[in-house]
């Protein structure tokens, strides 16, 4: 078998899966109706390299009686492998992309009203990633038809977790002015605003930041002194 047929897109969500898993976990477990990705130690575990919105629904059915861990990795780091027809490679070279841990903040708007729960991690995991490519035709015009053969796992650097409200605001900078703009923080922190940006949206949606006032045509924040009751939500899991 040629190298292109031993090599698979889900690679690096499998590996990720089975890496939690580790030897003791089951994998691919149905659970209330519902396929998770593994089972350990009674919590489920959900690998998402992207598309949180797709969760949704399966979250509000398993978080009120299960403590569910959802995953996402974020690359800090990409080699891009080129190879020919026949699997040979032809080059290999590091990406000048370098990923955030506040680039989580992107997929977690998308269910940040059901956040925080107490039943519920979102878990990032910055991951160095072996992205192998072959210029087939069939690729993305942005890659001038080049295709992506396989995301692979070549390591992981460290995991940070996000439960409580204040894991969630710990992604501010500190200190942090009493009233803020998206613009304060782009200069506090050195992130560009579609970084900043959706920090702020999901805290907003969360109840952990809200609007004070403007500041020209810029909205100023601020952090709310209370989180709010949510409707509808339980704080029960099961072990």
């Amino acid at each position: 078998m040629s190298a292109i047929g031993r090599l698979n897109e889900t690679d690096l969500h499998e590996q990720i899966k089975h890496l939690y898993a580790g030897p003791d976990g089951a994998t691919e477990v149905t659970v209330d109706g519902w396929v998770v990705d593994a089972v350990v130690g009674g919590e489920l575990v959900e690998i998402q390299t992207r598309g949180f919105r797709k969760l949704r629904r399966k979250i509000e059915a398993l978080c009120p009686t299960h403590r569910l861990r959802i995953v996402h990795p974020v690359a800090v780091e990409t080699t891009i492998i080129r190879i020919d027809g026949g699997g040979a490679v032809i080059s290999s070279r590091r990406s000048p992309r370098r990923g955030r841990v506040e680039e989580v903040f992107r997929e977690i708007g998308w269910i940040a009203d059901l956040l925080p729960h107490p039943a519920i991690t979102v878990e990032a995991v910055l991951v160095r990633v072996v992205e192998t490519r072959i210029d087939d035709g069939r690729g993305s015009w942005r890659r001038r038809g080049v295709s992506v053969v396989s995301r692979a796992l070549g390591a992981v650097d460290e995991t940070r977790s996000f439960t409580t409200a204040a894991d969630y605001l710990s992604i501010l900078p500190s200190p942090l002015p009493r009233r803020f703009t998206n613009q304060d923080l782009e200069a506090l922190t050195g992130l560009g605003y579609t970084t900043v940006q959706p920090i702020t949206n999901a805290l907003r949606k969360m109840g952990l930041l809200r609007v004070v006032g403007k500041e020209g045509r810029r909205q100023l924040l601020a952090v709310a002194r209370r989180k709010p009751a949510r409707r509808g939500t339980s704080s029960r899991a099961g072990a």
